[in-house]
């Protein structure tokens, strides 16, 4: 089973709808905002393949497949990998990897990603490429 969390801060010289149209250009999900003290944050959460279907193909459309894996493989632990996007390039509907907070001055997305097999479906997010080329894989059915 696959399940998506992605959150971002809402800073207070942020609009929430711009927060939320960035974090629906990675993953068109429900966001619901979470307020502690002094800190606000949008949240959502899918689940299944569907969840990930925007991401599968920005990287494509972009080119960046062979450094998104490089990125993602790094990044996992045990049966769950999380990676950070820029939230301002996510706004304008671009993928750009980042560090959590040191790259993206307005605060990054997180994006938590768990699943049974996670090597399997991070294969199929982001294959192996020949000369620039993904080897595309059919969607895993056993995540």
């Amino acid at each position: 089973m696959i399940e998506m969390e992605i959150e971002a801060p809402v800073y207070h010289t942020e609009s929430r709808d711009k927060v939320e149209k960035a974090l629906k250009s990675v993953v068109d999900t429900t966001y619901t905002l979470l307020e502690g003290v002094g800190l606000k944050v949008l949240r959502g959460k899918a689940q299944g393949l569907e969840g990930l279907v925007k991401l599968h193909q920005q990287l494509r459309e972009q080119l960046i497949v062979e450094s998104a894996r490089k990125i993602l493989v790094r990044n996992i632990m045990g049966n769950t990998v999380t990676f950070y996007l820029h939230k301002q390039a996510a706004f304008m509907g671009k993928i750009h990897f980042c560090q959590p907070e040191s790259e993206s001055p307005m605060g990054s997305i997180k994006v938590t990603i768990k699943s049974t097999n996670i090597e399997k479906l991070v294969d199929w997010l982001t294959p192996k490429t020949i000369e620039g080329k993904p080897l595309e894989r059919p969607p895993p059915t056993d995540c």
